[in-house]
C-alpha cells in the first residue's frame, strides 16, 4: 500500500505533531504522527499491518491518500484527490515544466487539479495572459473542458492514459519535495 500526506505541520519536530487540514486541527503521535511525516513530501508505503490499519485512521481523518499499488496510475489517482497549494516560495532551482505548472496553480485564477494539469500539458496549451487571472476564468475553463470531458470523473479518467502523466505527476511531486507544493 502507497499513501501521500495531506495537510500543514504546525509543530514539525515536537510531539505531539499537529497537522492542520481544511480549517481542522488534529494531533497525531506515535505511528501515526510518524507514518504522516514519512509521506509528507513523496509517496511511502507501508511496511506491515500496523501501519495499514495507522494509515486507514489517516484517511479517514483526511490526511492520507491511500492507493494499493504503486503504478504511476494509481499515483495519479491518488494525487486526483488531492488539493494542489502553491506556497509563496521563489522559483529558483525549478525546471521549465515545474515553473508552468506553478505558473498554473498561482495564477490560474481557480484551483487547479491534476487532471486539468496533465490536459493542458498533452495539448500544448502555456500560461498566458488571456488564460491566467480571474478574469479570464471563463476562457481557461473553456479551453479545458468540452461536451466529451464534462461529466463527473471524465477528465480524470482521460487523462489517466496521457502519455505526459507521469510527467506531471513527477513534476508535482518534485514540487512538492522542493516546498513549492502543500498538499490538502
Amino acid at each position: 500500500m502507497i499513501y501521500i500526506s495531506k495537510g500543514i505541520s504546525k509543530s514539525s519536530l515536537c510531539k505531539p505533531l499537529k497537522v492542520t487540514r481544511c480549517g481542522k486541527t488534529v494531533q497525531l503521535s506515535g505511528l501515526q504522527a510518524e507514518l504522516w511525516r514519512k509521506g509528507r513530501y513523496a509517496f511511502a508505503s507501508s511496511q506491515n499491518k500496523a501501519e495499514e490499519l495507522a494509515l486507514t485512521s489517516l484517511s479517514r481523518a483526511g490526511l492520507a491518500e491511500i492507493q494499493q499499488e504503486s503504478t504511476g496510475s494509481f499515483r495519479y489517482y491518488a494525487l486526483t484527490s488531492c488539493v494542489l497549494c502553491p506556497t509563496r516560495r521563489l522559483n529558483l532551482g525549478l525546471s521549465a515544466g515545474e515553473r508552468e505548472l506553478l505558473c498554473w496553480l498561482r495564477k490560474a485564477g481557480l484551483r487547479m487539479t491534476v487532471a486539468e494539469l496533465v490536459y493542458l500539458r498533452s495539448r500544448n496549451i502555456h500560461p498566458t495572459r488571456k488564460l491566467l487571472r480571474a478574469r479570464n476564468r471563463q476562457a481557461l475553463v473553456e479551453k479545458i473542458y468540452n461536451p466529451h470531458n464534462i461529466a463527473d470523473n471524465l477528465l480524470e479518467q482521460k487523462m489517466e492514459s496521457e502519455g505526459c502523466r507521469d510527467e506531471v505527476v513527477a513534476d508535482l511531486l518534485s514540487l512538492l519535495r522542493k516546498k513549492r507544493l502543500v498538499l490538502l
